[in-house]
C-alpha cells in the first residue's frame, strides 16, 4: 500500500476530528433529551406513566421516608412594608399551606356557581353524589392471596359487610397528583397504618379527582397488605365538593389569599371551614389532615383529644411554630407593642407580665385578660395542617356561621390590620384570637411543623422561640418541603 501523502494525512485527521465532534454533538443532544424527559416525568401525573413507574414505585420504601415533603408552605402576597423585609421563593408564592401539584383549578367552577349559594348552609347537591365510591379493604387471608376488597357504596350496603362503620373519620385532600405528592401521600398512609391499632377500623375520606383516585386505590392495597390493617375509604369528587363551599371561598379569598388563582385562592384551602356541609349529616366528629403529615403514634389517641373539648369548642388546632403572623401583624403590633397576638407560644414570666390581650367587642365569647394570662403563653397563630372538627356543634353554632359573613370577616381583618395569604389558617387564627372559647388549643406535639424558611428570611433572632415544641412528638408536619426525621 502506497504511503499517504502529508496532505492526505492532514485531510484524514481533520475528517476524524470532525466525526468526533459530530458524535459528541449527538451524545450531548441525547443526554439533554434524557434530562428533559426525567424532569418532565418528575413533574407530571404518576397515573399517566403508571406502567413505566410501577416497579420503581414498589421498590422505594426507604426512599419514600427520606424524601417525604410538605403539602404546605409559606408564601404569597405578603405585606408591602413588613416588620422585616423579605421575599418568598417562587415555589412558595402560594399556589399548610404550595406547589401547585396538589390543587385542582376550580376558579371556573367558583365563578359560575357563586350565585347558586344564598347562605352558608345552602346545599345544591346530595351528599351521595359527592362520593365516587366507598370500599372496605382487608388484608389477605393467606400470605400470597390478594387483599380483600368490599364495595360499601352499592348493593353490598344491605349485607352484613355493609354494616361496617367507624367513629374514626379522617379527611385528607389528594388531587392533581404528581410524583412528589404521590411520595407524600404514600408516606402518610404508611405511617397511619403502621401505628394504627389493629382492633380499630379507620375511615379515610379522600377528596380527590378521578385520576389521582387511582393512586389512592393502589397505595392503600399495597399498605394494607404490608401492615395487615383493615380500613374503609371513600373517594369524594373534589370538583363537586368545591361547589359546596363556593360562597365561603368567595367571602374569604379577598382577605386570606395572595394573587388570583394562587394556591390559597383555590377552594381546597377553605374546605375546612365548610367541611360540615360535605361530611355525612350524622357524622359528629372528624379530623382533617394535610397529606404531608407523618404519624409517630396511633391516630386514635388524637381522637381522644375531643374528650378535652369544652362545651363551646368547635375546632381544635395546634399553634403555628414560625413567626409568620408576627410578620403579617407588623402594623397591628406596632400600634399595640404589648399585645400577645403574634408572640411566641412559650414565653418567660417577665415577657408574659408585659403582654396584654386586646378586649374584643364580643366580650361574651372572649376570655378575660386574666384568664388568658393565666394560660401563660403568647398567641403565635394557629396552623391548619391538623384540624379537629366537632361537626355536630359546628352545624348548630350561630356564632360561627355569623363569622363567615363578609361583613364580619371585614371587621376582623380591619381590627387587626390583617392581610393574609394562608387560606383557612388565617381565618382560624383570627377566630381563635377573637373567640378563644371556640377553638381548642391542640398541643404542638400533634402538629410538629418542620418549616424553617423564616429563620433564613429576616427572623433568625427570634425564630427559635417560635419553633420550640416541648414534649414527645406524636405527628410530624413536613411543611415547606422539610424532611421528616427517621
Amino acid at each position: 500500500m502506497a504511503e499517504m501523502s502529508p496532505g492526505d494525512k492532514l485531510l484524514s485527521g481533520a475528517t476524524r476530528k470532525l466525526g468526533h465532534l459530530k458524535m459528541a454533538k449527538v451524545m450531548f443532544l441525547i443526554i439533554s433529551a434524557i434530562v428533559c424527559i426525567i424532569i418532565f416525568y418528575a413533574n407530571t401525573s404518576v397515573i399517566g406513566r403508571r406502567s413505566l413507574f410501577a416497579l420503581f414505585l414498589s421498590n422505594r420504601n426507604s426512599a419514600a421516608a427520606a424524601t417525604a415533603e410538605a403539602g404546605t408552605t409559606y408564601g404569597g402576597d405578603l405585606l408591602a412594608s413588613p416588620e422585616k423585609a423579605t421575599t418568598l421563593p417562587q415555589e412558595q408564592q402560594r399556589p399548610q399551606n404550595e406547589q401547585v401539584q396538589q390543587k385542582a383549578d376550580f376558579e371556573d367552577t367558583l365563578r359560575y356557581r357563586s350565585q347558586d349559594f344564598a347562605s352558608t348552609t345552602t346545599r345544591k347537591r346530595s351528599r351521595k353524589s359527592l362520593i365516587m365510591k366507598t370500599l372496605l379493604v382487608k388484608p389477605p387471608s393467606t400470605r400470597n392471596a390478594s387483599v380483600q376488597i368490599f364495595n360499601l357504596s352499592s348493593t353490598v350496603l344491605g349485607s352484613g359487610i355493609g354494616t361496617a362503620s367507624s367513629d374514626y373519620n379522617i379527611f385528607v385532600i389528594y388531587t392533581k397528583e404528581n410524583y412528589q405528592l404521590h411520595v407524600k401521600f404514600e408516606l402518610f398512609i404508611k405511617s397511619l397504618l403502621k401505628f394504627a391499632n389493629s382492633g380499630v377500623l379507620l375511615h379515610l375520606h379522600v377528596l380527590t379527582d378521578e385520576t389521582s383516585g387511582h393512586s389512592v386505590d393502589q397505595i392503600l392495597e399495597i399498605e394494607v397488605r404490608r401492615y395487615r390493617r383493615s380500613i374503609i375509604y371513600s373517594l369524594y369528587n373534589m370538583r363537586f365538593c368545591a361547589e359546596e363551599v363556593v360562597d365561603i371561598v368567595n367571602t374569604m379569598t379577598p382577605y386570606f389569599s395572595s394573587t388570583p388563582k394562587s394556591y390559597y385562592s383555590d377552594s381546597l384551602f377553605f374546605l375546612s371551614l365548610g367541611l360540615h356541609r360535605i361530611a355525612d349529616e350524622n357524622m359528629e366528629r372528624a379530623i382533617l389532615l394535610d397529606c404531608d403529615i407523618v404519624f409517630r403514634t396511633d391516630v386514635r389517641l388524637l381522637f381522644n383529644e375531643f374528650d378535652k373539648f369544652s362545651p363551646d369548642h368547635l375546632y381544635g388546632l395546634a399553634p403555628e411554630l414560625t413567626p409568620v403572623y408576627r410578620h403579617i401583624l407588623y402594623r397591628y403590633r406596632a400600634n399595640y407593642p404589648n399585645t400577645d397576638f403574634g408572640s411566641p407560644f412559650y414565653m418567660s414570666t417577665s415577657e408574659m407580665h408585659n403582654m396584654v390581650s386586646e378586649e374584643s367587642q364580643h366580650t361574651q365569647h372572649k376570655l378575660r385578660k386574666s384568664e388568658r394570662h393565666s394560660l401563660r403563653h403568647g398567641y403565635p397563630g394557629l396552623n391548619s395542617g391538623v384540624v379537629l372538627l366537632h361537626l355536630k356543634r359546628i352545624r348548630k353554632s350561630q356564632v360561627y356561621h355569623q363569622q363567615l359573613h363578609d361583613s364580619e370577616v371585614r371587621k376582623l381583618t380591619s381590627k387587626y390590620m390583617f392581610k393574609g395569604h394562608l387560606g383557612d389558617q388565617d381565618f382560624f387564627t383570627l377566630l381563635g384570637y377573637e373567640f378563644p372559647n371556640l377553638i381548642y388549643r391542640l398541643d404542638c406535639v400533634w402538629n410538629r411543623q418542620l418549616c424553617t424558611w423564616w429563620k433564613d428570611h429576616g427572623y433568625s433572632d427570634v425564630f427559635d422561640k417560635y419553633f420550640t415544641c416541648k414534649g414527645r412528638i406524636k405527628m410530624y408536619h413536613g411543611n415547606c418541603n422539610a424532611r421528616v426525621p427517621e
